[in-house]
């Protein structure tokens, strides 16, 4: 007896539609949690900036955890639309405990964590540096060495995760924890805290170019499986420091309004960030969402085009956001008059939205035609 396929639910759609309504999709999901919790001055439970910001940022390290690092395991039993909303069920919640554990339990022994005195930066950076080190071992990384010593998850998950853990940790002991600890003084530490939230986030932004955008090119020239993951690992770091400072320039020179600069004094290091951001959604839209076009032009053509459009996309993003849409429809806050806006939050918003639907719902409801 001939058996036939069962029909995906919902639309199927060409490579372009499926793209225009995928973004559409993440625009309406962002814009609604955002209507709930994040609006300054008209959302239901007004949680924003705090703890708004932190349980989302925790919220897209969960992602990396049982995404990236876990490749969803242990669900595969459950068809959508059940998996995808346990998954985001066990984030959410997890989201919710971890912060709440440090803010109001080590807050208790250490005032850089505690509540009442501003523990939710603490809290946050954590995910700034957990988002790299967590995220690179499974992606330009490949799991290594895991996969090679044979092992299948979830021990190459556990075994990633408790790797990060040891990077992360020293990572935010080094550049984060003395800008906040009551036991040190600005003079006492690598760098001050916006300029390693910046040239951080860069960093990632090498990473996430790299891996998505160049196929994981220069890495992968340097050979072995080995040599791949440790040059990723530490040359994001190099390419990174060469894009903290082009952005610098690029925003003390176009994109931020002197007036803007003038109210922002040194804290204009902290905006290459801002505009990171804007390129981590369409850097990472454009592999995941939209299949990374153009694939068939030859190595260089496609890196090259796929660089231009996605940095062109997030320039154009972040001049729309601050000059437009984060203090008319957002509510945010101006910094000078015709600017503002924190792209940190609400572009890690539409970031989140957008893994969740990708990653953990499978784009449910959309299929793209071959």
């Amino acid at each position: 007896m001939q058996t036939l396929e069962k029909k995906p639910f919902g639309l199927r759609l060409g490579p372009t539609m499926f793209s225009l309504i995928s973004l559409l999709i993440i625009l309406v999901g962002s814009w609604i949690i955002w209507q709930l919790f994040g609006d300054p001055s008209q959302a239901v439970w007004k949680h924003y900036p705090q703890p708004f910001g932190v349980v989302l940022f925790w919220s897209i390290l969960f992602v990396v955890f049982f995404g990236f690092l876990g490749q969803l395991w242990g669900l595969g039993h459950l068809t959508q639309l059940v998996r995808g909303l346990v998954w985001i069920a066990l984030t959410t919640v997890l989201a919710l405990i971890v912060p709440g554990v440090l803010l109001y339990g080590y807050g208790s022994i250490d005032p850089a964590f505690d509540i009442s005195k501003g523990g939710y930066t603490a809290t946050a950076m954590i995910v700034l540096i957990g988002f790299y080190t967590w995220g690179i071992l499974g992606t330009s990384m490949g799991h290594w060495p895991w996969v090679d010593l044979g092992l299948k998850q979830p021990w190459v998950g556990i075994a990633g995760f408790f790797t990060g853990f040891v990077l992360t940790f020293f990572g935010y002991i080094i550049l984060i924890y003395p800008s906040l600890a009551s036991w040190t003084a600005p003079d006492r530490t690598v760098l001050p805290l916006t300029s390693v939230i910046g040239w951080f986030y860069s960093v990632i932004v090498s990473w996430l170019t790299t891996f998505l955008i160049l196929d994981n090119w220069p890495w992968t020239g340097f050979g072995s499986r080995a040599k791949t993951a440790i040059a990723a690992l530490v040359g994001n770091f190099i390419i990174g420091t060469g894009i903290y400072f082009a952005f610098l320039a690029l925003l003390k020179g176009f994109l931020v309004p002197e007036a803007a600069q003038a109210s922002l004094g040194a804290a204009i290091n902290i905006w290459p960030a801002h505009l990171g951001v804007c390129m981590s959604f369409w850097l990472i839209f454009w592999a995941n969402v939209a299949g990374n076009p153009p694939t068939g032009m030859g190595p260089v053509a496609n890196r090259v085009i796929r660089l231009v459009i996605t940095y062109g996309l997030a320039i154009a993003t972040f001049i729309a956001y601050t000059r437009w849409f984060a203090i008319d429809v957002l509510h945010e806050a101006a910094i000078s008059p015709g600017f503002g806006g924190d792209p940190l939050t609400w572009i890690d918003l539409m970031i989140y939205v957008m893994l969740v639907y990708v990653i953990y719902l499978g784009s449910y409801g959309l299929t793209k035609k071959e």
